[in-house]
């Protein structure tokens, strides 16, 4: 999340518009990578017992993006303003974290991300 946000933040519209513009199908191509590989974190997680298991991680990882996706719009539309931080949080809790220990996992990673204020 707190690497996609910067990308997705700037390029909102244009992320809302890719449905109409090249259709669901391309799209879902286009994205399977990224959903490939926030599933198989969301696996990693689910068998160290650090995510619930509830949801499998194919269909927990499609939840996080439309969620991703819904926060970028709530920016969008000036409901709500982030750097992703928030956004990077709410995802881990949506997950099965615990709110503090997602709370103080963001902050560290933040802290060690290159060019993070």
């Amino acid at each position: 999340m707190l690497t996609l946000w910067p990308v997705g933040d700037r390029y909102r519209t244009l992320l809302k518009l890719a449905p109409q513009d090249l259709g669901a199908q391309q799209v879902s191509e286009l994205l399977a990578p990224a959903r490939e590989t926030v599933a198989a974190i969301l696996t990693r997680g689910q068998h160290q017992g650090v995510f619930h298991t509830g949801v499998p991680p194919g269909p927990l990882s499609r939840a996080l993006e439309a969620h991703l996706l819904a926060l970028l719009d709530s920016v969008s539309s000036g409901v709500w303003a982030d750097d992703g931080t928030s956004a990077a949080t709410a995802a881990l809790i949506a997950a099965g974290v615990d709110r503090g220990v997602a709370a103080s996992t963001v902050r560290r990673l933040r802290g060690s991300s290159p060019g993070t204020p």
